[in-house]
């Protein structure tokens, strides 16, 4: 074999092995759990339908009542399609961004 083979082989090989060790490593999965059915969002009027759309970008119906709520949400998957669930950490970082300096 040639030089360069070699030393093409050998980078190869040491490639390989730190991959494998990276992927070994222990990965710890997120357990985050579903919301509750009854959640902080149902005592303010339409806010549901403002957070369902806010997961969309749409934020235009978040107001300062609902955000309040949503700060008092435990950190879930709040469910808001059939097929879509949302980390409330999402919707916190929302309205922070939609109401900066407030105290929520």
């Amino acid at each position: 074999m040639k030089p360069q083979q070699i030393k093409v082989m050998f980078f190869l090989l040491a490639l390989i092995f730190i991959v494998q060790l990276l992927g070994a490593q222990n990965v710890q999965p997120v357990t985050t759990s579903i919301c509750p059915k009854k959640t902080a969002l149902d005592t303010v009027a339409g806010c549901f339908d403002a957070v369902k759309l806010a997961s969309g970008n749409d934020t235009r119906l978040l107001t300062r009542e609902c955000c309040q709520a949503v700060k008092a949400l435990p950190e879930c998957l709040l469910i808001v399609y059939p097929t879509k669930a949302v980390n409330t950490l999402i919707f916190k970082s929302i309205c922070a961004q939609k109401f900066p300096g407030s105290i929520l």
